[in-house]
């Protein structure tokens, strides 16, 4: 029995005749009366009254008319399921993403993902920089959005986002009522800061920004999280340098100020195991070639291939 024989037994059993079901099959009556006989052989059942004008099914018949709908059905779901997964309408796509990258970027970017790609299911998973490189090696993420440095030479990388610093204070600081703070004022303040083996470039960034502005941190908290970050932040423990979508957070108890030394910027990338690019991968490149020109504030994004 195969699906041929299902469609010749449906299409009769709906049309009662078997003139009128071979003209809708577009074949001659002989052959499909002959299938019919086959099918019927091969179950060793009879499917259809022919004693009766018009034919009518047999209690076998109307069993397998059931049975044949639904697999017939399934079969047709199937096989659009996979043909649009092929041509990267379907399917689902695993994006691994920090905290921070969550907060303002890829919101309108998956917005518009799936405004291209209705019928994808995005799966998004936070993690830390350094895990996404291992998630994307093992093949548990498609892409992930990661901070620098990359040292994964199985990855490739694009620069998508850029957004300035600021301070997070405690809304009890003193500076708290300045319009923009200077690192170096904030000396005598504990930095509160990412933890290194979380986030190794956030970490090593900071640290640099803090020393060549004049600011030299005596104490310093870390945490793996911006949410603890802040959380800390807002119980006085001390400040912290964030990206400036952090603001999205909007902890009580802590104060938002832009810096005033040397504009820096901290950078996101996507990366991607190019050997294993999917229809829906390619499709959410596209996206962030889209986006790029408005995500970007100073210099056009770069690609690194084999990076």
């Amino acid at each position: 029995m195969d699906l041929r024989h299902l469609r010749y037994f449906v299409t009769l059993a709906e049309q009662r005749h078997f003139g009128r079901a071979a003209e809708a099959l577009n074949m001659a009556q002989p052959p499909l009366s002959q299938q019919i006989k086959a099918l019927e052989d091969e179950l060793g059942v009879v499917l259809f009254d022919r004693s009766t004008r018009p034919i009518a099914l047999t209690q076998a018949g109307t069993v397998l008319l059931r049975e044949a709908r639904q697999i017939l059905h399934h079969v047709s779901r199937a096989r659009t399921a996979t043909q649009r997964v092929g041509r990267g309408e379907g399917g689902q796509i695993v994006v691994g993403a920090t905290g921070s990258a969550a907060l303002d970027y890829l919101p309108p970017v998956l917005d518009a993902f799936r405004t291209r790609c209705p019928q994808a299911q995005i799966a998004l998973r936070e993690m830390s920089s350094p895990d996404q490189g291992a998630a994307l090696g093992r093949g548990d993420i498609h892409v992930g959005f990661v901070r620098p440095p990359i040292l994964d030479d199985r990855l490739s990388a694009r620069l998508v986002h850029r957004e300035p610093f600021i301070v997070a204070l405690p809304d009890s600081h003193p500076l708290a009522a300045s319009a923009a703070v200077s690192l170096a004022d904030l000396n005598g303040t504990a930095l509160v800061i990412f933890d290194p083996a979380e986030a190794p470039g956030f970490h090593d960034l900071i640290i640099h920004l803090c020393r060549t502005a004049g600011y030299a941190p005596a104490v310093t908290l870390s945490a793996a999280q911006m949410t603890t970050m802040l959380a800390l932040v807002a119980a006085s423990y001390g400040f912290a340098l964030v990206p400036r979508s952090a603001r999205r957070l909007a902890l009580p108890g802590v104060a938002f100020r832009p810096l005033l030394d040397d504009p820096c910027f901290v950078d996101l990338y996507a990366v991607w195991i190019a050997a294993r690019v999917t229809p829906l991968v390619a499709e959410l490149l596209a996206v962030f070639d889209a986006a790029r020109t408005a995500s970007l504030h100073d210099e056009d994004p770069a690609d690194h291939g084999g990076r």
